[in-house]
């Protein structure tokens, strides 16, 4: 069998499974050089471990999801063998990726008094709720509720809390005909550049200057953190994430509470017998 054959029938069942246009670009992409790789299908696995093995750690991994994902298509709608499972998974090692501190916040919330209302709505909208770029340029004024929005994510639509004071503040935009809530100068939607350039404006007028990571992105895994160390749960957090799997929130978010773990360390640690020993 081609690999071509089993490429396309993949792709045409993502792309019904609703999978978000940065997914499928990357799916596109990798499966290319599946079909570079190995015309014939399976492919041998050697040759798969081979390739990985010249990759930097998480382009290795990104590939390796891939083919994986072409292989569990593969064997369940044409009865392949899989490939995969004798195909080592690239380590990739874990990085604590930054978020803003409480000083940062405060220093929004400053700022942001005497800006223009349509920043104003962006930032609070991320900060309060955690929603992505992506999803943030598809929201329409239908979507606000009284105490929540509709969000359509990678995963299909969810419902994310939000606050009073953004809502206002979101509905105090102009009104536009094509429903969006967010326009820029010309009065088209605003896209995900525009969003992403408000908020590393604003990031940067704080003074913050976090290893290049300025957009949307940060506050939402802020917004992780923030809400773990205020004493909400796991649960409440990977629902209001959208997050598919309770694992990733925990994974992801539990290296970002380094302070918290140190803290509670030190007021927990039996190496405190050693302060309080008798001195010679």
């Amino acid at each position: 069998m081609k690999t071509q054959e089993v490429v396309v029938s993949f792709m045409a069942d993502c792309r019904l499974r609703g999978l978000s246009h940065k997914t499928l670009m990357g799916y596109d992409q990798h499966t290319k050089t599946l079909i570079e790789l190995s015309p014939k299908f399976p492919p041998k696995p050697d040759v798969i471990q081979v390739f990985l093995a010249t990759l930097t750690p998480h382009n290795a991994d990104a590939h390796y999801r891939t083919f994986r994902a072409v292989d569990n298509y593969g064997h369940k709608r044409f009865k392949t063998r899989n490939f995969m499972k004798s195909v080592t998974r690239p380590r990739v090692p874990k990085q604590i990726m930054p978020t803003i501190s409480e000083l940062d916040l405060n220093l929004l919330a400053t700022y942001l008094q005497d800006a223009p209302l349509r920043d104003k709505a962006v930032m609070c909208l991320f900060v309060d709720t955690a929603i992505r770029k992506g999803e943030a340029t598809n929201l329409k004024r239908k979507d606000i509720m009284e105490d929540r929005v509709i969000i359509h994510g990678k995963t299909g639509y969810r419902i994310a809390p939000i606050s009073e004071f953004t809502k206002d503040l979101l509905l105090s935009l102009p009104a536009m005909t094509d429903g969006y809530v967010f326009h820029g100068r010309l009065g088209k939607p605003l896209g995900e550049t525009g969003l992403y350039n408000i908020v590393k404006r604003y990031l940067k007028k704080i003074g913050y200057s976090g290893d290049k990571q300025f957009g949307p992105q940060l506050l939402r895994r802020s917004f992780g953190v923030f809400h773990l160390k205020d004493g909400g749960d796991l649960k409440s957090l990977s629902l209001i994430l959208g997050h598919s799997n309770i694992t990733t929130t925990a994974n992801y978010y539990t290296p970002l509470l380094t302070e918290d773990v140190i803290q509670i360390h030190h007021k927990h640690t039996p190496g405190r017998v050693f302060e309080d020993a008798p001195k010679q």
